[in-house]
């Protein structure tokens, strides 16, 4: 098992228990005691556990990000599912927000055989992936860079998409209820999909099940304020939008 996979594997165990010794976590990763704390240690300084004497427990996850790298190797066949059923909904010569998640970047992977494609992105990485594709004309935003997540966030970057306007606006979330709507982890990010959102004609959230009833700190807007929600499996109500084509909830 590559760490970053264990790592993830740690992370699931505490997200259902709540807690767990490093000997269990041995038993279970097939993995000697020095290499879970070492990953125990990892976890910790990227503040997404806290070490106890002989094991771990689970962080406070509703005002906390994950960094990308950690969130790409989550669900990975799910993302590629919602990222094939996204892909239908472009079309050439559409100008396109992107954001700077894992399961955009999937998407982005997948933009190619495109003509006269304009994206813009605060996303480090999805501007990366996109470069690399014939066809798509590709804005980066700018603003601070939030190291973790790859990604640039604050005025510099609201002001900037302030300038366009786009057909399709793709972002995802770390939430999403009937409840609470839409939701993130961090203000800044949230405050820059909501800009996205009030300069798309249509709005598309890319969200896997594992985060279908989930509410986080930031809002980013209430269900029926965006147009599509694409999963990776069949979906119901509430999660089920009036217009929201065959190929999203499939």
């Amino acid at each position: 098992m590559l760490p970053l996979e264990r790592q993830n594997r740690i992370l699931e165990i505490l997200a259902v228990r709540k807690a767990a010794s490093v000997e269990e976590l041995c038993r279970e990763l097939y993995s000697s005691g020095a290499t879970i704390r070492r990953d125990l240690a990892y976890l910790e300084s990227s503040g997404l556990l806290c070490r106890t004497h002989g094991g771990a427990v689970r962080m406070e996850e509703s005002g906390r990000d994950f960094p990308l790298l950690l969130r790409e190797s989550e669900n990975t066949v799910s993302k590629d599912i919602i990222a094939r059923k996204a892909l239908e909904l472009i079309e050439d010569g559409q100008t396109i927000f992107m954001d700077a998640s894992s399961t955009v970047c999937r998407l982005a992977e997948k933009l190619s055989g495109f003509q006269r494609l304009r994206v813009i992105t605060n996303g480090l990485k999805t501007a990366g992936i996109l470069a690399e594709k014939d066809g798509v004309e590709v804005y980066c935003t700018g603003g601070r860079l939030r190291g973790n997540a790859k990604s640039f966030v604050g005025l510099p970057a609201v002001s900037f998409v302030e300038k366009f306007h786009a057909d399709t606006a793709f972002f995802s979330c770390r939430g999403v209820s009937e409840e609470a709507g839409v939701t993130d982890a961090s203000e800044e990010e949230a405050d820059l999909k909501r800009t996205y959102l009030r300069h798309a004609r249509r709005g598309v959230l890319l969200a896997d099940c594992s985060k279908l009833s989930l509410q986080y700190f930031c809002r980013i807007c209430a269900l029926d304020e965006i147009d599509t929600l694409v999963s990776d499996i069949p979906l119901s109500p509430p999660y089920v939008l009036p217009s929201a084509p065959e190929t999203a909830t499939k």
